[in-house]
C-alpha cells in the first residue's frame, strides 16, 4: 500500500517527479504550479503557469495565478496587465478583483485597494470572507464609519457570524458608543456563552457605564483564559473598589501581585487601595519596594514618605525625601511634603522657609498658601494667615471651608471684604453647615 506524502514539501516532490514522467499533463503541471504558490516559490510558480498560457490561451484562472506570481515578485506592470485582460475576457471576475486589491495594496494605493475589495464583496454577496476584509481594511486606515456600515451589511447577511459582531463591537468601544457595542458582545454570547474575549469586552462595557457589580459577573467568566486573566483581574479589583468592597478589591490585587511580584503598575494599584483602607504600614513597605524597582519615579518617594508621616516615622520620612532630592532636586511637590513632615514635628519655623522656597520658583502653588495659612493657625499669626487664604482664594480655592475661615480672620481684623466671603458661601453651598455658620455672620455684620 502506498503511503500518502506526510508534508506540503513531499507532496511538492512527488507532483514534480509525477510532471517528469508525464510533461504533458497540464492538469498536473497547474496542480504543481499551485503547490509552488502556497510554499511561496512563486518563480517557480510563475515558470510553470506561463507555460500553461502559452498552451491554453486565454484561461482567466490561470492568469490570475500568474498575476498573483507576479505581484509577488514586485512586476505590478505585468500583474496589471494580466488582470486587465481577464476583466476584459470575464467582466465581473471576483478573483481577478482581489488580484487587484493586493496588486494595490503592494503599491500602497489603498483607496484602490478598497475599491477593488468592494467589487469583489459585491459580486460575491455569498462570500462573507471578502466583506469582512473590507471592514478590516476601512478600520484599519481610519475610515471608521465606513467599516461600521460594512460590518452592519455583513451581520444583516449573516447574523450569526461571531468575527464581524466582535470587530463591530471594538470598533464601537473605540468610538465611545458604549451601548451599542454592548448589544453586540451580548449577541456573542447568546450563541456562545464561552466566547471568553466577549465577557471581557462586554465587562469592559459595563466598567465604563460605571456599572461595576455586572462588569465583576463578566470579568469572572473572561479570567478563565489565560491571555485575559491579568486584565481581568486587574479590572475586577478596580470594580470592588469602585463600589467600596475594599476587602476584595485589596485581596484580587495582591493575588494579581503574586502572579508577578515586579510588576509595578500592579504593586502601585495595591498600594494605593492600601492608603484607602488606611494601612500605610503595608502601603509603606510596597512603595519601599517600588522605590527598588523603577527609582527613576519621584511619585514612590513622596508615597513612602507621606505614609511614613502618617505613621509618626519622620526620621525614615525625612531620610526618604532626602534620598528623593538627591535624584530629583527641586522636585516641589517633595518640597511641599517636606514641610509637611516639619509642621508635624512642630518645627514651624522650617516649615514656613520650606513653604516660602516653594513660592519663589511657583508663586501660582495653591495647596501651599493652605498649608501656609496652617502654620500661622498654629503659631496664632492671623495677619499671615489672612493673607496666605486670600492667596489661595484669588488662584480660585473657593472652598465653603477656606471662605469661612477666611471671613472670620477678616472679621476679626476689621477686612470689609468679610461679608463677601459669607455670601458667597451661601452661593456655592447653600445646604452645607459653613453655608449656615455664613449666615449667622452675614446677621451679625448687619447688626
Amino acid at each position: 500500500m502506498l503511503e500518502s506524502p506526510k508534508s506540503m514539501a513531499e507532496l511538492t516532490g512527488l507532483f514534480q517527479k509525477q510532471s517528469l514522467n508525464d510533461a504533458n499533463d497540464s492538469d498536473l503541471s497547474y496542480r504543481l504550479a499551485k503547490l509552488y504558490l502556497r510554499n511561496g516559490e512563486f518563480e517557480e510558480a510563475k515558470s510553470i503557469l506561463k507555460k500553461l498560457l502559452k498552451e491554453s490561451g486565454d484561461n482567466v484562472k490561470i492568469m490570475v495565478d500568474c498575476a498573483n506570481c507576479y505581484i509577488k515578485t514586485n512586476d505590478t506592470e505585468e500583474a496589471n496587465f494580466l488582470l486587465e485582460r481577464v476583466l476584459e475576457l470575464k467582466p465581473g471576475y471576483v478573483p481577478a478583483f482581489i488580484a487587484l486589491a493586493s496588486l494595490n495594496e503592494q503599491n500602497n494605493n489603498i483607496s484602490k485597494q478598497i475599491h477593488f475589495l468592494m467589487l469583489a464583496a459585491n459580486a460575491a454577496p455569498d462570500k462573507y470572507e471578502i466583506r469582512l476584509a473590507v471592514a478590516e481594511q476601512l478600520r484599519k486606515h481610519g475610515d471608521l464609519n465606513g467599516a461600521e456600515i460594512q460590518y452592519k451589511l455583513l451581520l444583516e447577511a449573516f447574523p450569526e457570524l461571531e468575527t464581524a459582531a466582535f470587530s463591530l463591537g471594538l470598533l464601537l468601544l473605540k468610538k465611545n458608543s458604549i451601548t451599542e457595542a454592548a448589544t453586540y458582545f451580548k449577541k456573542i454570547l447568546n450563541n456562545n456563552p464561552g466566547a471568553f474575549d466577549a465577557h471581557f469586552n462586554l465587562a469592559n462595557c459595563f466598567f465604563r457605564q460605571k456599572k461595576y457589580a455586572a462588569a465583576i459577573n463578566h470579568f469572572r467568566f473572561a479570567m478563565r483564559k489565560a491571555d485575559l486573566t491579568e486584565r481581568a483581574m486587574y479590572l475586577s479589583a478596580q470594580c470592588f473598589f469602585k463600589l467600596e468592597d475594599f476587602d476584595r478589591a485589596v485581596v484580587t490585587m495582591e493575588k494579581l501581585c503574586e502572579t508577578d511580584e515586579n510588576n509595578v503598575p500592579y504593586k502601585k494599584c495595591l498600594a494605593e487601595f492600601y492608603e484607602v483602607i488606611e494601612e500605610f504600614d503595608m502601603a509603606a513597605e510596597i512603595y519601599s519596594r517600588l522605590i527598588t524597582l523603577a527609582p527613576q519615579r519621584a511619585e514612590f518617594y513622596l508615597k513612602l514618605a507621606s505614609c511614613l508621616i502618617k505613621l509618626s516615622e519622620y526620621n525614615k520620612a525625612e531620610k526618604t525625601l532626602s534620598s528623593m532630592f538627591r535624584q530629583h532636586p527641586g522636585n516641589l511637590e517633595g518640597h511641599k511634603i517636606l514641610g509637611e513632615l516639619f509642621c508635624h514635628k512642630k518645627s514651624y519655623k522650617n516649615a514656613v522657609e520650606e513653604y516660602q522656597r516653594i513660592l519663589m520658583f511657583n508663586d501660582k502653588y495653591t495647596g501651599i498658601y493652605i498649608n501656609l495659612a496652617s502654620v500661622y493657625r498654629e503659631t496664632n499669626n492671623k495677619t499671615e494667615e489672612q493673607k496666605a487664604l486670600k492667596h489661595a482664594v484669588d488662584l480660585g480655592e473657593e472652598t465653603p471651608e477656606t471662605l469661612l475661615r477666611l471671613g472670620q480672620l477678616e472679621l476679626e481684623l476689621g477686612i470689609v471684604t468679610s461679608a463677601d466671603r459669607f455670601k458667597r458661601i451661601t452661593e456655592i453651598a447653600p445646604e452645607s453647615k459653613f453655608a449656615r455658620e455664613a449666615e449667622y455672620y452675614i446677621k451679625h455684620i448687619a447688626a
